[in-house]
């Protein structure tokens, strides 16, 4: 269809796949509308307020960046404008264009970055999963950061179900776990805890401490030693035990650790 424009009108092929398309004379930028319910109390609607307030002025190249809040608006929805960016990293896997060792380091450092970068303005995720993580070119941006979502039993730590729906300062880390939970999905291709069909039979093994299926001593056998040992930082970081003194990795450390398992041909 590019034969058809005017060269003017024309975009570069490796930027065919981004949301900002540039010609002679003018930008456009492609945005999408979100659709939410308006919340019901006070409290919850202050919350929501505070948090797109952030989100609005918040730049970071591995966040979807928000353009618009109508929470003053009296409709029953409210729409919030924002960027639209590629596919979801759980469509691609799904469809097995996602899987494997080659994308493990820049996913999970460019997601790192977004954590680092939210946190700083204290904003916690709460629902890192594939479906949450768009990639465009060799983009990832972290998206649905508007709620203050609880988060899936398949991504949730053992720490993070425990308290649930109890929020907490440590929720930081409950967002490098579930990190952790989608670099190995990107690894293997399979969910953790494919081998159940049930959230709530997940969120009871969750909150017993089992790991699932995927993270078995048997099948780490089958992994790269790099990867096994970037998927355990993360994992680890949202574990605490009572006898051992808080010394989880932050996010800059797990940044830090990937940049050294790449220097060592480890990822």
């Amino acid at each position: 269809m590019s034969d058809f424009l005017p060269p003017s009108m024309r975009v570069a092929q490796q930027l065919s796949d981004s949301t900002t398309l540039v010609g002679a004379h003018s930008t456009v930028v492609l945005l999408a509308v979100k659709c939410l319910k308006r919340p019901r109390t006070e409290l919850q609607r202050s919350f929501m307020a505070v948090r797109l307030s952030k989100l609005e002025k918040l730049r970071h190249p591995h966040v979807v960046r928000y353009y618009v809040n109508s929470l003053e608006s009296g409709d029953d929805d409210i729409s919030l404008v924002m960027e639209a960016w590629g596919v979801s990293v759980a469509s691609l896997i799904a469809n097995k264009e996602h899987c494997g060792k080659e994308p493990v380091a820049r996913f999970a450092a460019q997601v790192l970055q977004a954590l680092i970068a939210l946190h700083s303005v204290g904003v916690v995720h709460g629902d890192i999963k594939p479906a949450n993580i768009l990639l465009s070119g060799q983009v990832y941006k972290v998206c649905d950061i508007d709620e203050a979502a609880t988060g899936s039993a398949y991504y949730m730590s053992p720490a993070r179900a425990r308290r649930h729906p109890i929020t907490s300062e440590d929720d930081t880390y409950s967002d490098t776990y579930a990190l952790g939970m989608c670099v190995l999905e990107v690894l293997t291709g399979r969910q953790p805890y494919s081998e159940h069909d049930n959230q709530c039979v997940v969120f009871a093994q969750v909150c017993a401490g089992k790991l699932p299926r995927s993270w078995s001593a048997r099948a780490r056998l089958a992994y790269d030693p790099g990867s096994s040992y970037l998927i355990a930082a993360l994992l680890e970081s949202d574990t605490r035990q009572a006898s051992v003194p808080d010394n989880r990795a932050s996010p800059w450390e797990l940044l830090a650790l990937i940049e050294l398992l790449c220097d060592s041909d480890q990822l």
